[in-house]
């Protein structure tokens, strides 16, 4: 089975953000971690920090959220994920989220993928 991580870049709509954030703790995070074969592997706030290379772009998101999945067909698991939807009448696409700068792109892995706590990077160098 192919290994992939699913990325979701977000931003709240403008002055929304504490009702953004609500909708993914009570609503959004509760769905996904429910959906069969979705692992939420956490979310995530941007900093601001200095560029590292002259020629890196700006960050145009303020919110990551990261899923894994295993599938062979990275296509059909998301058809099925999207069909899930429809069994939840609880989950509805917030409006807080500014859906004119919103992007999932889902990458596979290439070789071995490890998702170790940071408590044991030590054990991990070589």
């Amino acid at each position: 089975m192919a290994k992939h991580i699913l990325l979701a870049l977000t931003n709240p709509v403008e002055g929304r953000d504490a009702e953004y954030n609500d909708w993914y703790n009570n609503v959004a995070y509760p769905t996904y971690k429910s959906l069969p074969g979705l692992v939420p592997l956490g979310r995530f706030k941007a900093i601001d920090v200095p560029h590292m290379f002259p020629f890196e772009m700006d960050n145009q998101f303020q919110y990551l959220s990261m899923y894994y999945f295993e599938s062979d067909d990275a296509i059909a698991f998301m058809e099925r994920i999207k069909a899930t939807f429809a069994e939840r009448p609880e989950y509805v696409f917030s409006q807080d989220i500014d859906q004119s700068r919103f992007f999932e792109p889902i990458f596979v892995a290439l070789g071995d993928v490890n998702f170790e706590p940071i408590d044991r990077y030590e054990a991990l160098k070589r």
